[in-house]
This record gives structure tokens, sequence and C-alpha cells, in this order.
């Protein structure tokens, strides 16, 4: 009997896998899920690549912040993903709940560089649409494709990241944090570590991966930098 009632509460599919496509179904990003959680995003990554598992308060919280996912699929997987729409007030409109920032793709990073100082016109790039609370207060913020994996696992290939510009009077100040720099005809998102910017005229550039290696830019070839403040969309790894 005992072994009637395993059979009957097993899920072929595992617990992250439930959690991906709870994801995807809601349509919302990693990130954004951390952000309303109140967690950091690596936990939720750790989670789906299998190298965790979801306690009972993660869970719990989940089910609490999007009441629109079935407890049923999460927890037995028991179909559907979501309960019916009725059941959830935090749905809401996508016109009215995001603003449409200046897209930036890997395609259009030497187009970019090269017109650069020309400024970034809105019929010259495409456009994407991100949560108003993210943009909120970032003023002339725009949307970088990540390329390659030189910043995973926090930014792995494809993410899409809002970064806002970093005036050039406050370069040699900037430190601790991830940007995208633009150098002679070159644009790579880095992390910046130690700025001696001030000191000895240069800065050097830090891949998150170990594999992705590090540059030394002088400032003379500094030409733009961006501070990147939040993932809009990644990819599940």
């Amino acid at each position: 009997m005992a072994e009637n009632c395993l059979k009957k509460i097993a899920s072929p599919v595992t617990i992250q896998d439930r959690l991906k496509q709870v994801f995807d179904a809601l349509g919302i990003t990693i990130y954004q899920i951390a952000k309303e959680l109140g967690e950091n995003p690596s936990k939720f990554y750790n989670i789906l690549n299998g190298r965790a598992k979801p306690s009972y308060d993660t869970i719990m919280s989940l089910l609490a912040c999007y009441p629109q996912i079935s407890a049923d699929y999460l927890i037995r997987g028991i179909l559907p993903i979501l309960n019916s729409p009725q059941a959830n007030a935090r749905l809401l409109s996508a016109d009215d709940d995001t603003i449409e920032v200046p897209f930036i793709p890997v395609k259009f990073y030497a187009t970019f560089v090269e017109s650069f100082a020309e400024g970034i016109h809105a019929t010259d790039v495409d456009s994407f649409r991100v949560r108003k609370p993210i943009v909120k207060g970032h003023k002339n913020s725009v949307v970088l494709e990540i390329s390659g994996n030189s910043m995973s696992p926090q930014l792995a290939h494809g993410a899409k990241v809002l970064a806002i510009p970093v005036s050039e009077n406050n370069w040699e100040y900037q430190s601790g944090g991830v940007y995208a720099v633009m150098y002679r005809d070159y644009f790579v998102v880095k992390r910046i570590r130690d700025n001696e910017l001030l000191t000895k005229k240069y800065l050097t550039l830090h891949s998150d991966n170990p594999n992705g290696g590090n540059v030394t830019v002088p400032l003379q070839d500094i030409r733009g930098l961006w501070k990147i403040v939040a993932i809009v969309e990644a990819p599940v790894e």
C-alpha cells in the first residue's frame, strides 16, 4: 500500500524542471523573482542548474508572492502550471506595467561604437520592454545584450541588462560593479575591481569567469562607460 501511495505522488519531472516551467509560464526573469523575494539571483541559478534544491520557505514565498502559481503543480507536479486568471490579482497589462527602452543587441555593437559620438537615437535602434519599477530613476538607460560567457554565471550569453551612462567626470570613482565599457573600437561588459584612473591613468577590466581573462585600458582610449544596474532577462543555463 505504501508503495502504491509513493507511485501516486511521485512526479517524473524534478522540482528544478517544474520551477523552470513555472518561471516560463509567468514570463518573468530570475532577477525579477529574486528581487520580489529579497533573495540573491545566484540562489535561483543554483537551484535551476541542479546544484541546490529549493527550501520549504522558498517554495512558500513563491506561492505567497505569485498566487497564480498552482501549488499542486509546484509541489506535486499536477497540471495546470498556473491557476485561472480570475484567482490572480497580480496580473497586469504589459502596456501598463512596462516601458520601452533603447535596445543594443550584440549585432549592433559595431554600429553603436561607430555612431557613438552622434548619440543614441530612438529611431536608429530597437526597443526592449522593461518593467517600470526597474527603470524608475535611471535616466538615459539602455538595454544591452550580453555576448559570450566571460561574466558567467551571473551574466550568461544572451542575457539582457539595464545600463545607465556614467558621466566622464565620474569614471575615476567607479569600482566594485559590472560595467559596459567602450574603448577604441571595442564594446565589452566587465567588472571594475580596482579603479586606477586617478593615479595611474588606466582601468583594469575583470571577467567573472576565470577563463574570461582581464584587460587593461588606458584612460585616453576610453570613450564611454555604462553601469549595469539590473538584469531584465536571463536565459536558464
